[in-house]
């Protein structure tokens, strides 16, 4: 396995937590009345902003994500690797959160989602990068 092809395999975990991540927030919006929850899911998913973070979110997972394949490639440790590259992931995210917030002046609200934000960001990200670099070391051996 070539250590450039960490970015791909990255790229399709997350695609995998995305999915599923995705199917749990359709269930949860379409459980009471089906037509509207449809209806509202949509909206929330056409959002730019929505788009802004996935594109984000797969493109720092794609470069990093070959990063990762490098150093894994070097034999650094893993779990060291996978949670400095998904502290950077998050803090990419957090930081676009943030500047959204800014830019249409929920400057209160965003003092108050900080840690919330933070912390719905950080977790999942990490446990993300933590299984992507255990399989590429798995398809590595």
């Amino acid at each position: 396995m070539e250590p450039n092809s960490g970015g791909r395999h990255v790229c399709k975990i997350t695609l995998y937590a995305v999915i599923i991540l995705e199917l749990f927030w359709l269930l949860v919006e379409t459980r009471g009345d089906f037509a509207n929850g449809i209806l509202f899911y949509l909206q929330a998913q056409l959002n730019i902003y929505v788009w802004g973070f996935f594109a984000l979110l797969f493109l720092s997972s794609y470069f990093l994500g070959r990063r990762m394949g490098v150093d894994l490639v070097k034999g650094r440790n893993q779990f060291e690797v996978a949670i400095i590259y998904g502290l950077f992931v998050s803090v990419i995210l957090v930081a676009y959160g943030l500047i959204i917030f800014a830019t249409h002046g929920q400057w209160r609200n965003m003092f108050h989602t900080i840690p919330e934000l933070s912390f719905i960001i950080i977790i999942p990200t990490l446990l993300l990068w933590l299984i992507a670099a255990s399989s590429l070391r798995q398809k590595m051996r």
